[in-house]
């Protein structure tokens, strides 16, 4: 099956105008400096453009602190960065006293996306960062000593030399990011998750934006955009008679009116124990869907029943109930609940 942007060329272009990659470093006598900038470089010196860069709190995080966070976001008028930080090794001469040649060179990734593709996110600024740093770890200090050559005014063969291999770096950088981009995309939106709203989301934009995104594998078949739907009726008997082989069921929905709450009742419906399952209820506001209950379920013995008790958000009426078993990430249970009509059942 043809890729997203190998199947529309056009709609890499479109793309490119909303993921930009920064790959900088801190220079002891340059501050923050950018090596590369993707897919264009055209505002680098702009300070509007710029500025969510300048001031990312990525820089002021000590490498071994990231970790605890995996990585750094800021949100900026509609976009958020993403940032990531690590060190290489390096041999250069340095431009300030007290630092050896062998001073690691402390390299930072930002990936900017639109708010509405943030749920792609976390999975590639890890690669983007992880790929850089595999294939050019050793390439960074070069990489530097080539815009400190740029600036000399007498330009020596040894001048040249380093100008000609930063060429050839930078090119070479270029072409992984577009690779790793063109690539993660194409995998994320073929095998995309469609009962994840956000994931409906952010298709949903690239539509809008003129990417064609029909190419996702399809579930049963069909293969349009249109089956990528949020609740969709026309799924509901097949969603129905697939739950039937799950092995969790929903016994009984109350709500309980005093403490503005609804109790569910689910059974593991079968002659085995389940353990570190997670069950999930989030509410459903304007196609975005937040957490409100989150537990995990050690162990479930065979059919034992066990009751979840959420709060009823005010003015929201539509729930999504998931079961995903942790160890593999694979959903067991979606199921949605509609208050408003669970109501109008029960009354």
């Amino acid at each position: 099956m043809a890729g997203l942007f190998k199947d529309k060329p056009a709609g890499k272009e479109i793309f490119e105008e909303h993921c930009y990659v920064y790959v900088l470093c801190f220079d002891e006598a340059k501050g923050h400096m950018p090596l590369l900038i993707y897919p264009s470089e055209v505002y680098k010196d702009d300070k509007h453009f710029m500025r969510p860069i300048k001031y990312h709190p990525i820089w002021f995080l000590k490498v071994k602190d990231q970790d605890a966070l995996d990585h750094v976001d800021v949100e900026y008028k509609g976009y958020t960065f993403l940032g990531k930080k690590f060190l290489t090794a390096s041999t250069r001469k340095k431009k300030r006293a007290g630092l050896e040649e062998e001073t690691p060179e402390t390299i930072v990734i930002i990936v900017s996306l639109p708010n509405d593709l943030v749920i792609f996110g976390d999975e590639l600024v890890r690669l983007m960062t992880q790929e850089i740093n595999d294939n050019f770890k050793d390439k960074f200090s070069d990489l530097i000593e080539y815009f400190d050559a740029k600036d000399e005014i007498i330009k020596t063969p040894k001048v040249k030399a380093q100008i000609d291999a930063g060429i050839k770096i930078r090119a070479d950088l270029r072409e992984l990011i577009d690779k790793i981009n063109t690539d993660f995309f194409d995998n994320a939106i073929k095998h995309s998750d469609r009962l994840s709203i956000k994931k409906q989301k952010a298709l949903s934009f690239l539509a809008l934006k003129g990417i064609k995104v029909s190419s996702i594998n399809p579930i049963d078949g069909d293969s349009t955009f249109s089956d990528v739907g949020l609740f969709n009726a026309s799924k509901s008997e097949k969603t129905e008679i697939l739950a039937m082989n799950n092995p969790f069921k929903i016994v009984d929905i109350n709500i309980i009116e005093d403490s503005n709450e609804i109790e569910i009742i689910v059974v593991n419906d079968t002659k085995e124990e389940k353990t570190n399952i997670n069950v999930k209820i989030n509410h459903v506001e304007d196609f975005f869907e937040k957490e409100i209950f989150s537990e995990t379920v050690e162990e479930w013995y065979p059919e034992e029943e066990i009751l979840f008790i959420s709060p009823i958000i005010p003015h929201i009426n539509e729930y999504i109930f998931i079961i995903i078993e942790v160890n593999n990430s694979k959903k067991l249970l979606t199921k949605k609940i509609d208050i408003k009509n669970l109501k109008k059942i029960k009354s």
